[in-house]
C-alpha cells in the first residue's frame, strides 16, 4: 500500500506542470499557495509518523548511525541539526492524538502543530487524560483564527479549560518568568566598523524590549507616511529603497532623537555627543566636523545634526578653544516649539504627513548656522528624513505672503526651482507650486 500510494503522488506531482500558475488570475495563485501549503502539512504529518516509528524501533542502528537525526542527515541533503529538531518535534505530535489528526488533514501548519503539542506536554498540574484533550480541543479551534504568535499567548493560559483563575495566573507568571530569564541570558549585542563609513552589528534582545524598537520603527516606517518623492529617492538611492534600507533610515532617525541629556551621567556629565567644526565650515563650508569619538562627519551633515539637537556643536575660529559650545540659543524653547505645532500641524515639507511628534524645529529663514534667530517666525518644523533632504540637497526655504513656507527644490530636481507647499495640513493656496 504504501510503495503504490508513493508511485501514485509521485506520478500526480510529475503531472503537474511547474509553469501552470503562471497563467493562473492573483485570486488563483493565492489559492494555490494555500492548497500546496496544507498539501505539505499532510506530508510533514506522514513524515512525523514514520521517523517517530523509527525512532522507536531504533531503526538508525540498522544504518550504522548514533542517532535517528545523524541517519536522516545522511538522506537527501539533509543537516544534522535540524534532522535532531525534526525528530524532537515528531515525537512531541502524540501517535493518535487530534492534533496529528489535523496535521495529517491539512487543518493545521507544522508549526502550529510543534506549538501545541509543546504546550500540552507543559500543562500545570497533574491533570487528567479527558482535561488534557479538553485543552488540545480548544487549542485547535483557537489555531483556526488565531496568529502563531496570538496562538502561542492563548497556550500560556489554556489551563483555564480546567483549572481555576489563580492557578492559571501563577502558572503564566511562572512561565513568563521563566521565559524571561532564558531571553536575558540569550541576548548579546554586538557592532564592528566596517571601515567604509558604516557599521554592522547583529543582537538578540528579549520580546518586550524588541517589540518597544519594532513599535517605534514601524511608526516611522509606516506606509502612510510619505517619506520623499520619486525625484528625491532616486536623487539619494540608485534605485526606489528597499524595506532594510527605510528600516535602517527609521533606525537611524530613533538613536538621533535619544535624549542623550536623560542617560546615566559620566563623569556628572551627561551622555552627548559633540562635534569640533570651524566656523566658516559650519556656516557655508566643506570642511568636515569630527565627533567626539573621532569620527568624521560632512559640513552638511553637522548643519543638520546641530538643527536636530543630535549633537552639541563646539565652534572654532582657527583656534585651539571653541568659540560656542553652547545649546540655549541654538534651540527653539518649549512654548516655542508649541505654538508652531499648532500653526504648521506636522512636516512642512511638501507631501510629507509626519506628525509634529517626530519633527525637529528648523531655522528657515536662516539657519542657525549662519547666525539665524531662533524665533517662532524663522521657525518651521520638518521631519528628520526631510531635514537631511534639505541640508544635503541645499533646498531653500521661504515664506509666502501668509507667512506659510514654501520650499524651493535646487536646479537638478526641478531646473525652474518653483516653490512647493506642504497642503496635507493647510490646504488654503491653488497654484502650480503644489
Amino acid at each position: 500500500m504504501f510503495e503504490s500510494t508513493m508511485v501514485a503522488i509521485a506520478e500526480a506531482l510529475d503531472a503537474l506542470r511547474l509553469d501552470v500558475y503562471d497563467s493562473m488570475q492573483a485570486a488563483d495563485q493565492m489559492a494555490a499557495c494555500e492548497r500546496l501549503a496544507r498539501l505539505e502539512a499532510r506530508v510533514k504529518a506522514h513524515l512525523f509518523a514514520a521517523t517517530r516509528a523509527a525512532d522507536a524501533s531504533k531503526a538508525a542502528k540498522a544504518v550504522g548511525a548514533t542517532s535517528t537525526g545523524a541517519a536522516l542527515a545522511t538522506m537527501f541533503g539533509g543537516d544534522e541539526a535540524a534532522a535532531a529538531r525534526m525528530v524532537k518535534r515528531a515525537n512531541k505530535v502524540q501517535a493518535g492524538s487530534a492534533t496529528e489528526k489535523a496535521l495529517a488533514s491539512g487543518e493545521l501548519s507544522e508549526a502550529q502543530a510543534d506549538l501545541i503539542a509543546d504546550k500540552l506536554g507543559s500543562l500545570p498540574g497533574n491533570p487528567s487524560e479527558a482535561q488534557r484533550e479538553g485543552a488540545e480541543t480548544q487549542l485547535l479551534d483557537d489555531a483556526k483564527k488565531m496568529s502563531l504568535k496570538d496562538l502561542g499567548r492563548r497556550a500560556d493560559r489554556i489551563s483555564d479549560t480546567f483549572a481555576d483563575d489563580d492557578e492559571v495566573d501563577a502558572h503564566e507568571d511562572k512561565t513568563l518568568r521563566d521565559r524571561e530569564t532564558e531571553a536575558r541570558k540569550k541576548s548579546y549585542f554586538w557592532m564592528a566598523d566596517r571601515k567604509d563609513g558604516t557599521y554592522k552589528g547583529e543582537f538578540v534582545i528579549p520580546e518586550a524590549q524588541a517589540e518597544m524598537l519594532k513599535n517605534a520603527l514601524e511608526a516611522l516606517n509606516a506606509p502612510q507616511v510619505k517619506k520623499t518623492d520619486d525625484d528625491l529617492a532616486a536623487a539619494i538611492y540608485d534605485a526606489p529603497p528597499t524595506y532594510g534600507q527605510q528600516m535602517a533610515e527609521a533606525f537611524c532617525t530613533f538613536i538621533e532623537h535619544i535624549p542623550g541629556g536623560e542617560l546615566p551621567q559620566t563623569a556628572g556629565v551627561g551622555v552627548t555627543v559633540s562635534v569640533s567644526i570651524e566656523l566658516r565650515s559650519l556656516i557655508d563650508g566643506l570642511k568636515a566636523g569630527t565627533l567626539t569619538t573621532g569620527c568624521r562627519v560632512s559640513a552638511a551633515e553637522v548643519r543638520r545634526m546641530a538643527c536636530e539637537q543630535a549633537i552639541l556643536p563646539m565652534v572654532f575660529d582657527g583656534a585651539p578653544l571653541p568659540l560656542d559650545c553652547g545649546r540655549e540659543k541654538r534651540l527653539f524653547t518649549r512654548a516655542q516649539r508649541r505654538a508652531a505645532e499648532g500653526r504648521d500641524g506636522g512636516c512642512t515639507f511638501p507631501g510629507c504627513t509626519r506628525p509634529p511628534s517626530w519633527c525637529v524645529g528648523h531655522h528657515a529663514r536662516k539657519t542657525w548656522a549662519a547666525g539665524g534667530t531662533t524665533d517662532l517666525h524663522d521657525m518651521v518644523l520638518i521631519c528628520p528624513h526631510h531635514h537631511r533632504i534639505v541640508h544635503a540637497q541645499d533646498w531653500d526655504i521661504v515664506f509666502a505672503d501668509d507667512g506659510r513656507p514654501e520650499y524651493i527644490p535646487p536646479a537638478a530636481i526641478d531646473p525652474e526651482r518653483r516653490p512647493r507647499r506642504n497642503h496635507r495640513f493647510r490646504a488654503d493656496r491653488s497654484d502650480q507650486a503644489a
